[in-house]
């Protein structure tokens, strides 16, 4: 893997916690399903979001980036971007960490048998990166607070 490639993954987790996102990229709050629609090719609709849009799934080709491994999409009702969930290679794992650290306030971190979370938030949207020690890849999460909002409310119904 080349450092261009490591450098990269980084800058893209990183730009999709960005209040002003480039126009391809993806940003919760701001990307529209219709964006992604222009810019990229679905490849699977898996169900329906705790908000009333469509989750989608992207493969690693759509970002055409080394390292990148798998992309969800949850849109709400209106069509825009509630959750995306990032699956990298773990050896971008310091970097992204490093870099929201920079750019984000963070505001926890949770440990227990060597999986780690740690968590960053921007305006209303919570960044989340899971690291589990077996696997060889980790997972970044940027969540709506009106996602969060509506998943609890599911989870709080169907108790």
């Amino acid at each position: 893997m080349n450092t261009a490639a490591f450098a990269g993954v980084a800058a893209y987790l990183i730009s999709m916690a960005a209040i002003a996102p480039e126009p391809a990229s993806l940003s919760v709050g701001v990307t529209t399903i219709i964006d992604v629609q222009q810019h990229y090719t679905i490849i699977d609709k898996i169900g329906t979001s705790y908000t009333g849009g469509p989750v989608l799934n992207l493969s690693e080709w759509e970002i055409n980036m080394e390292g990148i491994t798998d992309i969800q999409l949850a849109f709400n009702a209106k069509g825009v971007l509630d959750v995306a969930t990032v699956k990298a290679d773990k050896l971008h794992l310091e970097e992204v960490v490093e870099g929201l650290r920079s750019k984000l306030e963070m505001t926890g971190d949770q440990s227990s048998l060597g999986s780690e979370d740690i968590f960053f938030r921007y305006g209303t949207t919570e960044v989340i990166v899971e690291s589990h020690p077996l696997d060889s890849q980790f997972t970044v999460n940027y969540i709506s607070a009106d996602f969060k909002r509506a998943r609890t409310l599911a989870q709080q119904q169907y108790a």
